[in-house]
């Protein structure tokens, strides 16, 4: 027969609490991965007048892929994200696009921002090509209002 006592209730307890808190523990990682597992871009590419260019590559992240008939990349997965303007900031992160198609200039976006578990929409302007010497576009993303007000505090 088992004897119920203070002791072991307290023992019984103890050990609920110590499983509690290595579930959260486990739990609290997975939430940490999920949310660069949910972070996205989905590229628009168009031409000058704004019409969509068919058929570009798409590349960011070490992945490549190609437009569609409305100039849309598919919804492109980001990892290993990473933030060139400051790695102690946790909720957005900074990647480069690339864009090529043939008839046009090659371009670039540098730091665009990316905030984590949502999914970027991104339109981007190509040249075609015309004969002058232009060997690439790039465009350079600013950070967000909040993180340059942040800045502007500090000094």
């Amino acid at each position: 027969m088992f004897k119920v006592t203070l002791k072991s209730i307290a023992t019984a307890l103890s050990v609920l609490a110590a499983i509690i808190l290595i579930l959260t523990a486990v739990d609290g990682v997975k939430n940490v991965n999920q949310t660069l597992d949910d972070t996205y871009i989905k590229v628009t590419v168009v031409d000058l007048d704004g019409l969509p260019i068919h058929n570009a590559n798409v590349s960011v992240g070490g992945q490549s892929f190609f437009t569609d008939n409305k100039g849309v990349s598919p919804s492109i997965e980001l990892s290993d994200l990473h933030n060139a303007y400051d790695n102690s900031l946790s909720d957005w992160s900074t990647v480069t696009v690339k864009i090529t198609k043939e008839g046009y200039v090659p371009t670039f976006v540098f730091n665009c921002i990316v905030f984590h578990c949502e999914t970027r929409n991104l339109t981007v302007k190509i040249y075609p090509r015309d004969g002058s010497d232009l060997p690439y576009v790039n465009y350079v993303e600013s950070p967000p209002e909040d993180y340059i007000r942040s800045l502007l505090k500090e000094n």
